[in-house]
């Protein structure tokens, strides 16, 4: 029957559609090589998939964009591709776990200009629409993360509760 092929291949298409996707971001910081040092935006762009997969503390993704700030500079453009590292989602197992983490260190972002931008989080996530709202309303205008908020903080703050804490 033709039915068990297209399950397959529908099944593999929405897996790709939810994994895979730290690839844009990384796409976004190689395209930086025009700051820093030689070959530092290829190096740091090849640290942007371990930073948002599954196993990876919700707060190497926050401490990765300081980095990239402070190895390529403080220019429009870089200060961009940070936002997007900030702003990306996280995978998470879904088999694992049924709520993604956030990070919960009010030190972190370091850089300015990156605070106050809170994560996309996965869609299937009871409460995602609010969050991912405010994530792309975040990257244009951060929220206030003045008095030692972290990005946990914010994120509540904003709405969204359905997630877990990790410093």
């Amino acid at each position: 029957m033709q039915t068990k092929p297209f399950l397959l291949f529908t099944l593999s298409s929405l897996a790709q559609a939810r994994f895979g996707q730290e690839g844009a971001v990384q796409s976004i910081i190689q395209a930086l090589g025009a700051f820093g040092p030689p070959g530092a935006a290829g190096t740091l762009a090849g640290q942007t998939p371990s930073v948002l997969l599954a196993g990876a503390s919700a707060c190497a993704k926050l401490e990765l964009a300081d980095e990239i700030v402070a190895t390529l500079g403080d220019d429009d453009a870089v200060i961009a591709g940070a936002k997007a590292l900030v702003a990306a989602e996280k995978n998470f197992n879904p088999f694992a776990v049924s709520i993604p983490t956030i990070c919960s260190n009010a030190d972190l972002p370091v850089t300015a200009a990156l605070r106050g931008i809170v994560p996309l989080v996965d869609p299937d996530v009871e409460g995602a629409d609010v969050q991912n709202a405010n994530s792309a309303a975040s990257v244009q205008t951060p929220f206030a993360a003045d008095g030692g908020l972290s990005v946990a903080d914010i994120t509540r703050l904003q709405g969204f509760e359905n997630f877990d804490e990790q410093a």
